[in-house]
C-alpha cells in the first residue's frame, strides 16, 4: 500500500486541502490558531464525513468534551507525550479501519452490480410471461402496460417511495400472470351480452 503523508500547520489551509484533495487519515491538534481543532474537523464534516481523525492534545484540561468528540465522528483521541505508544498504535489501528471500509464498499459495489444484473434478469423474465399471457388474450393486449402506469401514477400522487413505486410498476404488468394456467376455453370464451 503506498502512503503519501502531507503536513501543514495552518487549520485553515488544512482544511481547503481536504476540500480539494483525498486523504484517508488526519492527524490533528486541538490548540491551533487562528481555530481549534473541534472547528476544523466541524468545518470538514460539512463536506466530508468519511475522512478518519485522530485528535491530538497537550492540554489535557483543554480536551473537547466526549459529547463533542461524538459529535463530530472523530474517531481517536490521544493525548500528547514523550512515548508514542498510544499515537502509533491509534494510527494502526485507524489503518486497519480505512482498510475494512475500502474492502466494505468494494464488496458492497459488487453486490450492487449483482443485485442489477439479478434484477435485470428478473424483469425479462416477467416481461416473458407478460407477453405469454397477452398472446393468449389479445383482447387484453397492452392491459398490464396501462395497469402498471396508472398505478405508478397513482403511487406518486400517494406519494410513494421509489422502492415502493418500482413494486407497484413490477406488480401491475404481473398482475395477470394468473392467466396463463387458465385453459383457452375458459379465457376465450364468448362473453353473453344481457338485453332488456
Amino acid at each position: 500500500m503506498d502512503i503519501a503523508l502531507c503536513g501543514v500547520t495552518n487549520p485553515l489551509e488544512a482544511i481547503e486541502k481536504v476540500r480539494t484533495e483525498h486523504f484517508d487519515l488526519m492527524i490533528l491538534d486541538f490548540i491551533m490558531t487562528p481555530i481549534h481543532g473541534d472547528k476544523v474537523v466541524e468545518e470538514i464534516r460539512k463536506f466530508n464525513k468519511e475522512l478518519y481523525i485522530l485528535l491530538l492534545t497537550g492540554h489535557k484540561d483543554l480536551a473537547p468534551p466526549l459529547e463533542t468528540i461524538r459529535r463530530l465522528d472523530i474517531q481517536g483521541y490521544c493525548e500528547k507525550s514523550d512515548r508514542f505508544d498510544q499515537l502509533l498504535l491509534l494510527i494502526e489501528s485507524g489503518v486497519k479501519a480505512i482498510n475494512q471500509m475500502k474492502e466494505i464498499k468494494h464488496i458492497n459495489s459488487e453486490l450492487k452490480d449483482a443485485n442489477a444484473k439479478l434484477e435485470k434478469a428478473y424483469l425479462e423474465s416477467v416481461e416473458t410471461l407478460r407477453y405469454t399471457v397477452e398472446a393468449k388474450d389479445p383482447y387484453t393486449r397492452g392491459h398490464s402496460d396501462r395497469v402498471s402506469a396508472y398505478s405508478v401514477l397513482i403511487g406518486k400522487f400517494l406519494g410513494l417511495s421509489e422502492e415502493e413505486l418500482h413494486i407497484l410498476e413490477v406488480g401491475g404488468l404481473f398482475h395477470d400472470i394468473g392467466k396463463i394456467g387458465i385453459p383457452d376455453s375458459i379465457l376465450l370464451k364468448p362473453r353473453k351480452t344481457y338485453t332488456r
